[in-house]
């Protein structure tokens, strides 16, 4: 059932999602799906985005800006100006909902109004649950959002009371048929496209720089056989900072296509148009398998996406290639087997399988439960 405003008697209940924004586009990709899906099954649920300044990545901000819902900048103030900055900018919340930033739950003991805090974290990078378990005592629930085949973490055993099993947060009725895609974007119906974000490296320079050297370089190697190939490059906000020092000015090569920071929609149009999409982290990775788009992944250089590139080796949903393997040479020989029609169209298929989808639904079902409980029951 779809609330209305007069549904609680109170007007709209003010609800800030907080992303972590140091890194890549992730976990501001996730919550705007369920931002959305929250905006639809409740219309008094008023969304703001908070972004932490503490290592704010400009590609986030810009990405948050336009997706349309209101942005705020959450300070980072020195002692004696903080309680009052932070309420200037949080005093008014009635609901959190932070993803992966959990030093922010400190905040809370400063605000009043402030009636739950739900957070979402990321698998363990190593010993991060456990260290941050006094931190999470002072959430009210927490969110799961991994498929089936990667288990809830013992670190987040002893929160089993206030916890809730999700899955991915996927927009699966939003993602269009590739056809609808291309029209969307302007790409040619007739070419085979593969398409990759390198984001500005947000898994570090040596990282970066050697996928999307390997990428470029491949793609060169393939094309002469291939004529009707394309490269995508998106989520490129300064083509100078990360043009590889051995290949010509990107968008001089013949066949690739550079754009900046797209917004999500658009994002999410690319990745349902490509033949190929090469996969660096979690949210590429589960919204390539809701379009059924195949894969080729280099996992990031962190533990959830190392997991995440075991799994999808072990069942045959993708091609996986370890960094340290990544050459153009290396890279074009993974492109052509993962292009191929048959067995790519079965990877994808495992893919689809391994992730699965309903965890925004269920997400939504859970937050909706909280604010009842918490925020409604004590208006």
């Amino acid at each position: 059932m779809v609330r209305t405003s007069s549904d609680d008697g109170g007007g709209a209940i003010n609800v800030m999602v907080i992303p972590s924004v140091s890194g890549g586009l992730g976990h501001v990709t996730r919550t705007l799906k369920l931002a959305r899906g929250l905006e639809r099954a409740d219309r008094s649920l008023r969304i703001i985005y908070g972004l932490d300044e503490v290592g704010l990545r400009p590609i986030n901000r810009e990405a948050v800006a336009r997706s349309g819902f209101p942005l705020r900048i959450i300070p980072n103030p020195v002692r004696h100006e903080r309680d009052a900055r932070i309420r200037e900018v949080m005093g008014d919340i009635d609901v959190v909902i932070e993803d992966t930033n959990r030093r922010l739950i400190a905040h809370r003991s400063l605000l009043p109004r402030l009636r739950a805090w739900i957070s979402l974290p990321m698998l363990p990078l190593w010993d991060d649950l456990h260290m941050d378990w006094p931190l999470l005592e002072h959430v009210d629930h927490i969110l799961y959002t991994y498929p089936a085949v990667m288990p809830v973490p013992e670190e987040l055993e002893r929160f089993r009371d206030r916890l809730t099993v999700t899955g991915p947060i996927l927009d699966p009725l939003e993602m269009p048929s590739k056809e609808e895609a291309r029209r969307h974007l302007g790409l040619d119906p007739e070419a085979r496209y593969i398409v990759y974000a390198p984001r500005g490296f947000p898994f570090g320079e040596w990282f970066g720089r050697r996928v999307l050297s390997g990428v470029v370089g491949g793609y060169r190697r393939l094309t002469p056989k291939q004529p009707d190939l394309r490269l995508l490059l998106t989520a490129i906000p300064d083509r100078g900072a990360i043009q590889p020092p051995r290949l010509p000015p990107l968008d001089t090569i013949d066949g690739v296509t550079v754009w900046g920071t797209l917004a999500p929609e658009r994002s999410r149009d690319s990745i349902a148009a490509a033949d190929l999409v090469i996969v660096e982290g979690t949210t590429t990775l589960f919204d390539a398998a809701t379009a059924g788009t195949p894969v080729l992944m280099v996992p990031g250089l962190i533990y959830e996406t190392f997991l995440e590139g075991t799994l999808v080796d072990e069942y045959g949903a993708g091609i996986v290639m370890r960094p340290e393997e990544v050459t153009a040479r290396s890279m074009a020989v993974k492109m052509r087997d993962a292009l191929d029609p048959d067995r790519s169209r079965q990877r994808a298929d495992r893919l689809r399988a391994l992730v699965g989808e309903g965890g925004r639904d269920a997400a939504v079902a859970a937050i909706g439960r909280v604010i009842d409980e918490r925020v409604r029951s004590a208006s």
